[in-house]
């Protein structure tokens, strides 16, 4: 009899290598699962209903203790105090907010860039006067948007324009306000599609490129510093900082721009390479607009594409980077933090991410977790499992696949609760020369997978 333990699964999904060639702490699947600073997999945080809003507003912003929503028609006033809803009305017509593209807060007001139906899209400042409309024609009017250096920058086709310092509503000041030549200094796509931070410098993103400027309250002192070729984006509202990087939507999956430790050069990171296969699919199935943010509160960046999130979580003093995927059980239209906890809106429903429950409004939601084929340190020999041990809190169904080239051939699933070590070993019998392990869990109570042990017989050469 020989046995094997697996006590790590913190490197999360990883599709680049076939099944029986990765190795055991790169899963094939961790669905509604998430890897923890402990190195343990366990069940994401359940979804709890904070408020269904008054229809009519779009968008959710955290600031100056509230959430905030957007309206273009008519009043809107919500009940929970939680709640601010802002009016912004289309300058040239009357039409429903249909997203809200960007917002945050500058000079102690709301900044923010509304998209209307129609595909109408303004600028607006809620700083109390009669029209929160950006009037100025130099304001460009567009999605991909950022606060730097006492400025509002926003994209303008193949240029980046930007305000005057402290300023938003003037985008014509002389010799403060102008625009900056990305599509000139460009190698690839001229068109500015998306705008971040990094080291407080400006990234501008293309389709396929991205520029670093120095940016400063006076434009003589706007230099560009570097060019970052054949990576970009098409996606403006997935950028986001993470951990002193710059990570964001490319079409190929998601990557990020950062420093070399030995040459000081900036590059590009394949961040998201291990889930290529799975965001690609995901992009080309269409009908969502990718929204990404930075939760500071677990360290993760979130994707949402439709009611998936694709969730990276980071930890570099726990050595932690690893891709789960989450299910939600409707769309993610907007997301925002506030006091430490994450609100997510699903049409008027606003949710918040609720560690002390287990469950979506109830509704249990199923977690998987699935390791890669195994040859149990002894390639292309037979063996012969008879047994397994699972240390665990919760419940879930224990199934083990042994052969490769069947994804349907697994054992019948065993139920186990708890720690089984000292409580007698968990029967599970089958052959083969590598073996997938499967752990799933469905119900309303926690779940968190620590190690499993595997007992076998070794039965020879195949």
């Amino acid at each position: 009899m020989a046995e094997i333990t697996f006590d790590r699964f913190d490197l999360g999904i990883d599709m680049r290598k076939g099944a029986s060639v990765s190795d055991a702490n790169r899963l094939r699947e961790m669905k509604n699962a998430y890897v923890t600073t402990g190195l343990a997999t366990e069940k994401r945080p359940g979804l709890t209903l904070v408020a269904t809003l008054e229809p009519g507003t779009k968008g959710l912003f955290a600031a100056f203790g509230k959430l905030h929503t957007f309206y273009g028609q008519g009043t809107v006033a919500h009940a929970n105090t939680l709640f601010q809803a802002n009016r912004v009305p289309y300058s040239s017509g009357s039409y429903p907010v249909e997203d809200v593209s960007f917002a945050d807060v500058f000079n102690g007001f709301i900044y923010a860039a509304i998209r209307y139906q129609g595909g109408f899209q303004e600028h607006h400042y809620l700083d109390g006067s009669a029209s929160t409309h950006i009037a100025d024609l130099a304001c460009p009017d567009t999605p991909g948007v950022v606060k730097l250096a006492s400025k509002i920058f926003a994209v303008n086709g193949d240029t980046v324009r930007y305000c005057k310092t402290g300023n938003p509503r003037d985008w014509s000041a002389a010799n403060d306000a102008g625009f900056l030549p990305t599509g000139l200094n460009s190698r690839g796509d001229r068109g500015a599609n998306a705008l971040g931070v990094y080291q407080n410098n400006l990234i501008v993103l293309s389709k396929d490129g991205a520029q670093v400027w120095k940016v400063d309250p006076d434009p003589a002192a706007m230099a560009l510093q570097d060019i970052v070729e054949n990576v970009g984006t098409s996606y403006p509202r997935t950028v986001a900082n993470v951990s002193g990087d710059l990570y964001f939507l490319s079409d190929y999956g998601f990557r990020s721009i950062t420093t070399l430790q030995l040459t000081n050069n900036l590059a590009d990171l394949d961040v998201g390479s291990p889930i290529d296969t799975l965001v690609r699919a995901r992009i080309k199935a269409g009908g969502f607009t990718p929204k990404a943010f930075y939760f500071y509160g677990t360290g993760q960046y979130v994707c949402a594409m439709g009611n998936e999130l694709f969730v990276y979580s980071i930890s570099r003093t726990a050595k932690i980077a690893a891709w789960s995927h989450y299910f939600l059980p409707a769309t993610a239209d907007a997301f925002a933090e506030l006091g430490q906890t994450l609100y997510i809106r699903c049409g008027d429903d606003v949710f918040k991410l609720d560690p002390d429950v287990h469950a979506d409004q109830g509704q249990p939601y199923e977690v998987v977790i699935q390791l890669p084929y195994m040859d149990l340190k002894k390639p292309g020999r037979n063996k012969r499992i008879f047994g397994a041990d699972l240390v665990m809190e919760g419940r879930c169904e224990f199934s083990v696949g042994f052969d490769v080239r069947d994804p349907t051939a697994f054992t019948d699933p065993v139920r186990v609760k708890g720690n089984t070590r000292g409580g007698g070993m968990i029967p599970v019998e089958c052959c083969g020369t590598e073996f997938s392990l499967k752990f799933r869990n469905f119900d309303n109570k926690p779940f968190r997978l620590d190690a499993v042990t595997l007992y076998f017989d070794d039965l020879g050469p195949t």
